[in-house]
Formats: structure tokens, C-alpha cells, sequence
């Protein structure tokens, strides 16, 4: 019995050396911090995603796969200087892909730094002069710097090359509409929404656009429709409620709220509507009240945090407000 147990002994003692080796193999470890960064982006889970893309990158500097993850999950989250970091190594890392040159030159268009995206457009344009999104970014840049008729014309060059995509469909339907011709920007916001009904962004310009031409059963509906197809989006439901208060509907805009806080327990800016609700209508003590409540569930919410500290300054608890003002880190401070 004893050299069976022994080789027992032999075999769980290389499968522990093979792996104790897997875990300091670098290669495998950002594989293994990327492909989980990947699960956590498909699940709309960024901050998580983040976590897992800079691991990867941290244990390969030259990780261009990670770092253009790392830049698209920072363009979700709207943590634009970071974005253009990330996006500005991945094309040093990787000068072929043309994606990132895209992402990268729409960045900088809408930072107004028109001359350097005009350099990724130009390097993209003269390897796909096809793609459909270069098009698209081109006719961005055109729009940024004035000249309205390239942009449209760029824009439908674009959607003719990908009739298939919405996004197109919905720029060019928005610069229409900047050019004063609302029956055209209708029929591609209509478009849009055809296309792909399940394109939330899609839904909620055609529900804006409704109530921007005074449309308002329509644009409840749409905007109804929009936060069907984007539940975590808490810009269809803010114009839902923008919506409700210009029809004079306060009591069902506060009752709706009330209900996006329940529904969205992990988004700041959805469980915070109700308290800039009541701030915004001069209700004091509801607001004070409602972020009180917000800080004792989220209290490592900075905005949460700062936005109760403003509260109590208002209401002369200035005691209490100094005592939470002192505990944010100097850079974050009121």
C-alpha cells in the first residue's frame, strides 16, 4: 500500500508545481485578467471591467488588446481624458487598428482638437476609404467645423456603404435637424429605430424629437419604448420626467422617480434623481431627507456625499457638513 500512496503523494505534488507555474505565467494571468474584464464589459459591469483590463495591462505594459478594452470602457463610462489615454497607447501599440483611430478621432472632435483627428481620419480614410464609420467621423468633423452641407453629404455617403447600421441613420437624422429640415430627420430617426428597435439610443432621439416638436402623447410613448429597450439608461427616464413636468404631471414625475430609484439600486445617477428632483424644486427638507437616506446606503458615493454636504450648508447643519467634508480627500473636497 505504500508506493501507491506514495505515487499518490507524487502526482497532487507536480499538479500543484504546474499550478503554482499557470499562476506566474504572465502570459496566462492577463489572459486570464482580460477574458474577466471581457465578462464584466458584456454585463454592463464597467467599474468591474476597468479593474480587470488594468490588471492585464499592468502585467503587460504592451497588452494592445487590453488597453483599447480599457479606452471602450472608459468611453461608457464617460471618463473622456482616460478614454483618449487608453486609445492613444492602443494606436501606438497597434497603428493598424483602425477602429481605435476612429474612436480615437471622434474623441477629439468632440474635445474640439480638430486638426489632430483630421490626422487619424486622414490615416484611415486612405487605407478603408469604404468604411462606413470613417464616413462618419468625417462627416463629425465637418459638422464641428461649420460646414454643415459636407457633413450631411458625408453622412449619407456613410449610410449608403452600411445601410445596415443605425447609428448612421440616427447622425444623419440629427444633423437634419440641425439644418432645419425636421420632415427628413424624422423619416431617419424613424429609421433608426427600424433597424434595430432594440437600440435604445435610437428610441429615445425619435422620443425627443417628439417632444421637440411639441408631439408630447408620441414622445411619452417613445421614450416608454426607450427605457424598454435600455433599462439602465437613466437618460430615457430623466426625459420621461422632463416630459411628465411639462405637461404639468409633478405628482406622477416624483411617483416615476420613486420608481427608478427601486429599479436602478447600482446606477448614481439613476438612484439620484429623486433627490435632484426635490432640489430642483425648491423642496429643502424632501431633498435633505432623501439624501440622508442615499448616504446611509451608499456611503462610499462621492457625488452622493458632496451633493448631501451642499444640502446640509443649505439647511445651516454646518456642523454635520464639516464633519463629512473633512472625510473626502483634499482633491475631491467641496
Amino acid at each position: 500500500m505504500r508506493v501507491p500512496f506514495r505515487r499518490l503523494l507524487l502526482v497532487l505534488g507536480l499538479t500543484s508545481l504546474f499550478l503554482a507555474g499557470c499562476s506566474r505565467d504572465p502570459n496566462i494571468r492577463k489572459q486570464k485578467y482580460y477574458e474577466s474584464g471581457q465578462r464584466y464589459f458584456a454585463k454592463g459591469k464597467y467599474r468591474e471591467a476597468v479593474i480587470q483590463f488594468s490588471n492585464a495591462v499592468q502585467v503587460d505594459p504592451r497588452f494592445g488588446d487590453a488597453h483599447y478594452k480599457l479606452a471602450q470602457t472608459y468611453l461608457k463610462l464617460q471618463e473622456w481624458p482616460r478614454a483618449w489615454q487608453e486609445l492613444s497607447r492602443t494606436v501606438e501599440l497597434q497603428p493598424e487598428n483602425i477602429q481605435a483611430h476612429i474612436d480615437l478621432a471622434n474623441l477629439l472632435i468632440a474635445g474640439g482638437r480638430l486638426e489632430d483627428a483630421q490626422e487619424h481620419t486622414d490615416f484611415v480614410l486612405a487605407r478603408q476609404p469604404t468604411s462606413p464609420e470613417i464616413h462618419e467621423s468625417i462627416a463629425n468633423l465637418m459638422a464641428a467645423k461649420g460646414n454643415l452641407p459636407a457633413s450631411i453629404r458625408e453622412m449619407q455617403k456613410s449610410v449608403s456603404l452600411g445601410p445596415n447600421r443605425w447609428e448612421a441613420y440616427l447622425n444623419l437624422a440629427l444633423l437634419q435637424l440641425k439644418a432645419n429640415q425636421p420632415d427628413a430627420a424624422e423619416v431617419n430617426f424613424k429609421r433608426a429605430v427600424q433597424i434595430d428597435p432594440k437600440a435604445g439610443g435610437a428610441q429615445l432621439a425619435l422620443g425627443q424629437y417628439y417632444q421637440s416638436r411639441g408631439r408630447l402623447p408620441e414622445a411619452e410613448q417613445q421614450l416608454k419604448s426607450a427605457i424598454a429597450a435600455d433599462p439602465q439608461n437613466p437618460e430615457a427616464r430623466a426625459s420621461l420626467t422632463r416630459l411628465y413636468l411639462a405637461e404639468g404631471k409633478k405628482l406622477e414625475a416624483e411617483n416615476f422617480l420613486k420608481q427608478v430609484k427601486k429599479e436602478m439600486p447600482d446606477n448614481s445617477v439613476g438612484y439620484r434623481m429623486l433627490g435632484d428632483y426635490y432640489f430642483s424644486n425648491g423642496e429643502l427638507d424632501k431633498a435633505t431627507a432623501e439624501y440622508e437616506s442615499l448616504y446611509s446606503d451608499h456611503p462610499k458615493d462621492l457625488q452622493v456625499k458632496k451633493n448631501f454636504i451642499q444640502l446640509l450648508i443649505l439647511k445651516n447643519r454646518l456642523d454635520e457638513a464639516r464633519k463629512l467634508n473633512e472625510e473626502i480627500p483634499a482633491w475631491g473636497g467641496v
